[in-house]
């Protein structure tokens, strides 16, 4: 390798180190919360892998890059500055899917900046291949759940085996089952999806072949994961519960997990494509055009966000909770209703029966100051998910305002219809995500984010005479 070429390989080498220190400095909250999912979730074990496998992608195939020539770009800075804004939204609003989202999207966007379009395009696979480090996903699995409790009494009823199906529970005459969380096969979907891409990618050289290949490790892992399921209701129906019960699920989910990437790989050999290169990678050098503005701008920019986040991120002064007026509503007379929410770390909350709903109407309402705790957060649970289970969604509108609701069962068929709403400065919010916006707008403005939530239950058909006492008392506009 003559001496400019190595130059300018150290060159590039060294304004992706300085770019890479900043960006681990500036995305740390990002990359230290995402390093303890990958620990504890055991969904998201495979990120610690995602980056090296990614590089091994671009060495493996790095023969497809002759001919090229690195030319640093000015483009990427512009998207670099858009996911800074995204990070600091991320930040404000203590939103892990922003903060993972800018942070891992941040990398492949330095190496864009760095080596140009036409090489960036040609990698275009390896760099999208690291946004499998987000540790997204869990979202989809409720409805992951109802896929796999439809396709499995489906299943059930094509070959005539008695049940009963109630929300997630499913009866048999021998016992009931529930298909909960660990059930959803999320982890199977999100494994085989990012195995199916990666071997897609190595295998494949025809691009409708590649997604053809890609959309087939989406689907397989939902169907095996209800015939998964089928299967365990199947033998426990047989064996009178003696066996598919307890830590039979654990076992025959890791054995199913093998037997579906067996599958998935199993059926990629039966058309994989050979790849053959007709240039030894070892000669492909590609020549460096010096260029230092984009490696110059992307570190200012990420300077700057450093900055900003750090003045973000400076402690507020801690609020003591509104005084709160609920005794004209309030009924304490009622025992304990049969449902209550969970919420994490609230400033305060209080329940209670409301008067005149002969004990079947319970109110739960939570203030929260945003200092150690979050009034819009995933961890923030309408019901006890032990307890509960999802029948149907909907929606009720008292005085013009729309609310969504929850119709939750028991395994003992006990229904309770829930509803729930936000007031954040005064202003009331039915919506989760215009509530959230909302206090990020507050605080990247420097302004108090404080808030509560109100959740009403009952066991009632209807939830508008409730809603309606509370519109008459006056508590929906309360705070």
């Amino acid at each position: 390798m003559n001496t400019p070429l190595l130059l300018g390989y150290r060159t590039i080498l060294a304004q992706f180190a300085a770019l890479v220190i900043l960006w681990i400095i500036f995305t740390f909250k990002g990359l230290s919360t995402a390093v303890d999912i990958w620990w504890n979730n055991e969904i998201f074990n495979h990120g610690f892998l995602i980056i090296p496998v990614s590089f091994y992608f671009i060495w493996v195939n790095r023969a497809t890059l002759r001919n090229l020539t690195i030319t640093p770009s000015l483009a990427p800075a512009v998207v670099l500055f858009g996911l800074i804004l995204l990070y600091i939204i991320g930040l404000a609003g203590d939103i892990r899917l922003f903060l993972h989202v800018a942070t891992f999207a941040m990398l492949p966007v330095i190496i864009w900046g760095l080596v140009g379009h036409r090489i960036a395009k040609r990698l275009l696979f390896p760099l999208c291949f690291i946004l499998f480090c987000i540790p997204v996903g869990e979202q989809l699995i409720p409805y992951l759940q109802q896929i796999t409790a439809d396709g499995s009494v489906f299943l059930l009823k094509l070959t005539n085996i008695p049940n009963y199906r109630t929300g997630l529970y499913i009866e048999i005459p021998q016992g009931r089952f529930l298909v909960a969380e660990a059930c959803s096969g999320v982890s199977f979907f999100i494994a085989s999806i990012v195995v199916g891409s990666a071997y897609a990618y190595l295998n494949f050289q025809n691009g409708y072949k590649r997604s053809v290949f890609f959309l087939f490790s989406m689907v397989l892992p939902i169907a095996a994961n209800i015939v998964r399921v089928y299967g365990i209701i199947t033998i426990a129906y047989f064996t009178d519960m003696e066996y598919a019960a307890g830590a039979d699920h654990l076992i025959y989910g890791w054995f199913f997990f093998a037997f579906v990437l067996i599958l998935l790989l199993g059926t990629g050999e039966l058309f994989r494509e050979k790849n053959t290169s007709p240039v030894d990678p070892s000669q492909v050098h590609l020549p460096v055009v010096k260029k230092y503005s984009p490696s110059i701008i992307m570190s200012v920019g990420l300077l700057l966000g450093f900055l900003w986040s750090s003045l973000l991120t400076q402690s507020s002064q801690l609020m003591a909770p509104p005084s709160l007026h609920v005794d004209s509503i309030k009924d304490a007379s009622c025992p304990s209703f049969i449902w209550s929410p969970n919420m994490l770390n609230p400033d305060q909350e209080t329940q209670f029966s409301l008067l005149g709903s002969n004990c079947e109407t319970s109110i739960y309402t939570a203030w929260f100051s945003e200092n150690g705790n979050e009034l819009i957060s995933d961890s923030n649970r309408l019901f006890n998910k032990g307890q509960f289970s999802v029948e149907t969604f909907g929606s009720v509108t008292v005085n013009e305002i729309s609310l969504p609701t929850l119709y939750l069962t028991t395994p003992h068929d006990e229904k309770v219809l829930v509803t729930h709403w936000y007031v954040i400065n005064g202003k009331l919010f039915t919506s989760k995500a215009k509530a959230k916006l909302y206090q990020i707008g507050l605080k990247m403005a420097g302004e108090t984010s404080t808030g509560r939530i109100w959740i009403v239950a009952t066991r009632e058909p209807d939830l508008k005479p409730s809603l309606t006492k509370l519109f008459d008392a006056g508590v929906i506009k309360t705070d």
